[in-house]
C-alpha cells in the first residue's frame, strides 16, 4: 500500500478513533451523530472514515497513485484479506449491514476524478453527486435496515443536494486550493462570471444572480426529499430533520448574505449547527426552504 503509515487508514484501531477523525473536519451536517443507535453510529463512523480518508488523498494529497493503492487494498479486504484496521472493520460492517461493495467503489471513482477533472457541464456534475454523495445516503439507509428504491431516490436527492450546497459555499476556496470549479462554467458566463471573478473577496451581482437561483434549486431538492423522514423508521427520523435543518440554515445565511458566497458568512458556526440537531429533536414541520 503506497499510503504513508501516518495516514488515518493505518492508524485507525479504536472505535473512537473512527469518531476522532469525523469531529477533525468541519462538517455542516451530523455525521452518525448521537441521534442514532450506538450499532449503527459504529457503521457509520467506519463509513466515514473510508470516504474521508480517500476524499483527504485526492483533496490535501492530490495523490491519484495513492487512491488507486487504496482502492486495490479495500477490494483485497472484501476479499478476505485483514491486516489494515480501517478496512478490516469496515468489512465487518458491510458484512453485518449487507453493503454493496459498488457503493464504495463509486465513491472511490468520484474521488480519483477530482484529480484528473476540473471543469463541469450539468449532466457530468449531476453524475459526479451521483457517485460522490448518492452512496454515503444509501449506505446510511442500508446500516439503518432500509431497502427500497423509492427511499433511495429521496435519499440521491436529499444527497445530491447537499453536496451542491456545499460546492456552493465553498466556490472561492475550490479554485484557489483545488482549481476546481464544479458548476457549469456555461451558466456563470450566462450571468456575466468569468472565472477569475470567483477569485474576488466580494461576489459580482451576476455571482450573486447565480448563487441565489442556485440555491432556489436545492431548495426545491431538499423538499422534494423531506418526505424521506417520515418514511424511515426510528432514530433516523431524528437525524434525517437535523441534516435538512441544518441545509435549511445554510440556504438561509446565502440569502442573508445576498448570494456573495465569497466575501459573506455562509458556513453554520459551532452553535448553529447544535440549534438544527436540536431542532430536528422538537420540530416535525419541515423547514422554510425558499425566501419569502
Amino acid at each position: 500500500m503506497s499510503i504513508s503509515t501516518s495516514a488515518p487508514a493505518q492508524t485507525l484501531h479504536d472505535p473512537r478513533d473512527y469518531l476522532s477523525l469525523a469531529r477533525r473536519h468541519y462538517e455542516n451536517f451530523p455525521v452518525g451523530s448521537w441521534l442514532l443507535p450506538r450499532r449503527a453510529r459504529v457503521h457509520l463512523h467506519r463509513i466515514y472514515a473510508f470516504a474521508r480518508t480517500a476524499d483527504d488523498l485526492a483533496d490535501e494529497h492530490r495523490d491519484l497513485q495513492a487512491l488507486l493503492a487504496f482502492r486495490a487494498d479495500f477490494l483485497r479486504h472484501v476479499a478476505g484479506a485483514a491486516d489494515v484496521p480501517l478496512f478490516r472493520d469496515l468489512v465487518v460492517s458491510m458484512r453485518e449491514a449487507e453493503l454493496e461493495t459498488a457503493l464504495f467503489t463509486d465513491l472511490l471513482d468520484a474521488f480519483e476524478q477530482d484529480c484528473t477533472k476540473g471543469r463541469y457541464d450539468r449532466a457530468e456534475l449531476r453524475d459526479y453527486c451521483r457517485r460522490s454523495a448518492d452512496p454515503i445516503g444509501r449506505l446510511v439507509l442500508r446500516v439503518c435496515g432500509h431497502r427500497d428504491a423509492a427511499l433511495d431516490a429521496m435519499s440521491d436527492r436529499i444527497c445530491t443536494g447537499l453536496q451542491l450546497l456545499n460546492h456552493l459555499q465553498d466556490l472561492r476556496e475550490d479554485l484557489l486550493e483545488r482549481d476546481r470549479v464544479y458548476f457549469p462554467v456555461e451558466e456563470l458566463e450566462a450571468e456575466g462570471v468569468a472565472i477569475d471573478d470567483l477569485r474576488a473577496d466580494v461576489a459580482s451581482p451576476g455571482l450573486r444572480r447565480f448563487v441565489l437561483a442556485e440555491a432556489d434549486r436545492l431548495g426545491a431538492d431538499f423538499a422534494a426529499g423531506w418526505p424521506l423522514v417520515d418514511a424511515v423508521r426510528g432514530r433516523l427520523r431524528l437525524e434525517l430533520r437535523a441534516i435538512l435543518r441544518g441545509a435549511a440554515a445554510v440556504l438561509a445565511r446565502i440569502r442573508a448574505a445576498e448570494g456573495d458566497v465569497l466575501g459573506g458568512d455562509v458556513h453554520l458556526g459551532k452553535w448553529r449547527r447544535i440549534g438544527t440537531v436540536l431542532a430536528g429533536l422538537v420540530r416535525r414541520s419541515p423547514p422554510r426552504w425558499r425566501a419569502v
